[in-house]
């Protein structure tokens, strides 16, 4: 059961940690709409706000692992 839980632990570190990189590349690549310039700077305000959210989670899930692995 704890071989489980640890797999569980890793996808999900694997899905944030991708997402969160993803989305911090999408945040700094020039926008190719033509929008107001409020419009673009709320898009990658918001990109780089999931980033760091992912980020985050993944080094919440790699601290899991660690403490589930003892």
């Amino acid at each position: 059961m704890n071989e489980i839980f640890g797999a569980i632990l890793f996808t999900v570190f694997v899905a944030s940690a991708g997402l969160g990189i993803a989305s911090i590349i999408c945040a700094v690549m020039p926008s190719t709409i033509d929008e107001n310039e409020q419009e673009r700077a709320r898009d990658k305000i918001e990109s780089i706000f999931f980033g760091a959210a992912g980020v985050i989670i993944a080094l919440v899930m790699i601290v899991a692992m660690i403490f589930n692995a003892g």
